[in-house]
């Protein structure tokens, strides 16, 4: 459990989301380290899956996500410690934010599910690249 819990934390996001990656191909349901990579990539879809519903239920907690992050990042500068560009108010617009999280995180990991997953992250996959637009 306490795995799975710490699976949440995006500074492994890509650590986690690779080593997912590596099996999907051969994945076995009856291996208990392709079950924990596969549990640990739900919660993580489940963490972070605010864009995969309507845009009036996610829209809101986007702009308090958002908020979030540009306060810290306001204390941050008062005391002279980096910021995060992601959480910089001066450097980060709500589109722009979106459209490298859909890009960049999300769509990469619903995809690498939908392999494993069947229809239902199919689904979840085919509505977040529907939101991105194209180049």
């Amino acid at each position: 459990m306490i795995q799975l819990i710490l699976a949440t934390d995006m500074a492994r996001h890509n650590e986690i989301l690779e080593a997912f990656k590596s099996r999907v191909d051969n994945f076995d349901f009856h291996n208990d380290e392709h079950l924990t990579s596969l549990k640990m990539i739900l919660i993580k879809c489940c963490d972070i899956s605010n864009e995969v519903r309507p845009m009036e239920i996610s829209e809101p907690w986007l702009d308090c996500l958002l908020e979030e992050y540009f306060n810290q990042s306001d204390r941050e500068k008062l005391e002279g410690l980096p910021v995060a560009p992601f959480m910089d108010r001066d450097k980060v617009t709500k589109p722009s934010a979106q459209i490298g999280f859909l890009k960049f995180v999300l769509i990469p990991m619903f995809s690498a599910l939908s392999k494993v997953g069947g229809p239902l992250s199919s689904i979840a996959t085919a509505r977040l690249i529907a939101d991105v637009p194209p180049n």
